[in-house]
């Protein structure tokens, strides 16, 4: 059996003798409630974490990086950055971070009288011999298709991913829908609330329902699914894959910079409602 395994976008060590560490909670300013799931990380650096189900969090961060720009965000709050450096100083005083609710504003789109129907997006490949997996071992780790609208107006009805491999473990996955910027990369999420998901324990197809999140695209956007929950063997999930496919899109971990890896792309689907 022939297996293609995505694993090596450059991982290297993130321990030095003059590595710092950032740790802490994130909380609502309101509630106190804590944050699960938050993106931490350092902008386009492959250094970043995502928050546990407590809202702590931990990140070393190699030599080098005092003047970079560390980023918490979430879906449905105001994102913070800071300098590493003075993240480090704010957390050694206190190690609550908290943050504020705010509003995501999606684009309000009108359905008119046109012509409707139903159509597939994505690599509907279901391979069990070519296959991919997430690209590192780090929370926070992204992989995704870009989905082809063709200008039409479409509404989200289901999401579906070919998985070929057993004994998975049962770990929260955040499926993640973005527009794109003007290099074809993942840009500004499309949704408004997480999306959180968990494999089936044996191969199979895992299916979200989309429509309770009434979300709306009439240009192409990437859909992904994102590792937030630390568990044994999470990057040994294996997704059918096919060669000459829609190619994948990854990031490394929470912050990091996309890149497109051409030549393979992963059996995600999208199933649309659309509007001629």
């Amino acid at each position: 059996m022939k297996y293609l395994v995505l694993f090596g976008l450059s991982l290297f060590a993130l321990t030095s003798l003059s590595a710092q560490t950032l740790q802490g909670t994130l909380k609502d300013a309101k509630t106190g409630e804590t944050l699960p799931f938050v993106n931490v990380g350092i902008v386009k650096r492959d250094i970043g974490t995502v928050s546990d189900g407590d809202g702590g969090f931990k990140l070393v961060i190699p030599e080098g990086h005092s003047k970079d720009t560390l980023r918490i965000s979430m879906i449905g709050y105001a994102t913070r950055d800071f300098i590493v450096a003075d993240a480090a100083k704010l957390l050694a005083a206190n190690s609550v971070l908290t943050m504020t609710e705010e509003a995501t504003v999606l684009k309000e789109l009108v359905v008119s009288n046109r012509k409707r129907g139903e159509k597939l997006l994505g690599n509907k490949t279901e391979s069990q011999s070519v296959t991919g997996a997430f690209t590192s071992n780090k929370l926070g780790n992204e992989v995704g298709i870009t989905m082809k609208v063709k200008g039409s107006l479409n509404q989200l009805k289901t999401f579906s991913a070919s998985i070929v491999s057993d004994n998975n473990p049962n770990v929260k996955m955040r499926l993640n829908f973005y527009s794109l910027d003007k290099k074809g990369l993942p840009d500004k999420l499309l949704i408004n609330e997480n999306i959180i998901v968990t494999p089936p324990k044996n191969a199979g197809k895992l299916v979200v329902d989309l429509m309770p999140y009434n979300i709306m695209v009439e240009e192409d956007f990437v859909a992904s699914l994102e590792w937030i929950e630390d568990a044994p063997g999470t990057n040994k999930i294996k997704f059918s894959a096919a060669f000459l496919a829609t190619p994948l899109v990854a990031r490394q971990t929470s912050q990091g910079e996309w890149r497109k890896l051409t030549g393979v792309g992963l059996g995600f689907t999208v199933d649309t409602i659309y509007w001629k």
